[in-house]
């Protein structure tokens, strides 16, 4: 299970999501491009939700999130969402009670992330889908080169595991998922300054008891200074880079 600081960290930052969001934008463009959604859908790490409006098939979404307050704004800004407070671990929905599943951003949080994925093979019915866009290793190597530690994300080989898969194209004998596609995309996303790039970090769980506990609050002010300066050598036209390798993943549970 999550630690409780987690839900109580995205609760109070509910309402500030959207001006931070800007990687969660980008891979939910991607993964909506490619998802297949119908039936009864459930969003697993929602965020302040998004619009499936423009799939026609789907006829329920289920907002899911460990955060009160990040569901308090789904109803806010979908009120015909049925809003779902659990972690992706330990899902709250009955057996092969959901078509699809779509999540964009959320699963790297997992401390187990084979446990999320077979309760979303345990909520969804035969022959469901399920999407997901997950932050894989090689992500943030600009943290590093300014002086601060990064969490160790999975890597592809590690996420297909959890679906039975040794690689994208060998499925094991006794797989129950069939891998529709998987890939690891480069990200790149850019900021004016140092302060909004650590802030971003935290909606896609990069900071818990890393790179943000070592913000501006707990280094001295010579230390933050030398760390703006390292980041402001860094910075293109765009702004400050910061780069994410983002495994997307379609499946079908068989």
């Amino acid at each position: 299970m999550l630690d409780k600081s987690v839900a109580d960290t995205f609760s109070h930052a509910a309402s500030l999501y959207k001006q931070h969001d800007v990687l969660q934008r980008i891979t939910a463009k991607t993964l909506l491009n490619h998802a297949t959604l119908t039936g009864h859908l459930a969003d697993i790490g929602c965020g302040p939700g998004t619009r499936f409006s423009d799939f026609e098939e789907v006829s329920t979404v289920t907002a899911i999130d460990i955060a009160a307050g990040m569901l308090e704004q789904v109803s806010l800004n979908y009120p015909q969402y049925l809003t779902l407070n659990c972690d992706a671990q330990a899902l709250s929905l009955s057996a092969n009670s959901v078509d699809s599943v779509y999540s964009n951003l959320a699963l790297q949080w997992c401390e187990d992330f084979p446990k999320a994925v077979n309760e979303i093979e345990r909520v969804l019915v035969a022959n469901g889908f399920c999407n997901l866009a997950i932050v894989a290793d090689g992500s943030l190597p600009e943290l590093q080169t300014l002086g601060f530690r990064t969490n160790q994300f999975a890597s592809m080989p590690h996420l297909l595991s959890a679906f039975g898969v040794k690689d994208a194209a060998t499925p094991l004998s006794n797989n129950r998922w069939q891998v529709l596609q998987a890939k690891v995309e480069k990200v790149t996303v850019y900021f004016d300054d140092l302060r909004s790039l650590l802030y971003s970090i935290k909606g896609v769980g990069a900071s818990a008891g890393q790179a943000g506990s070592q913000s501006r609050a707990m280094l001295s002010k010579s230390a933050w200074q030398e760390r703006v300066l390292l980041a402001q050598g860094l910075a293109t036209p765009k702004g400050i880079p910061l780069t994410y390798h983002i495994a997307y993943i379609y499946a079908q549970k068989r």
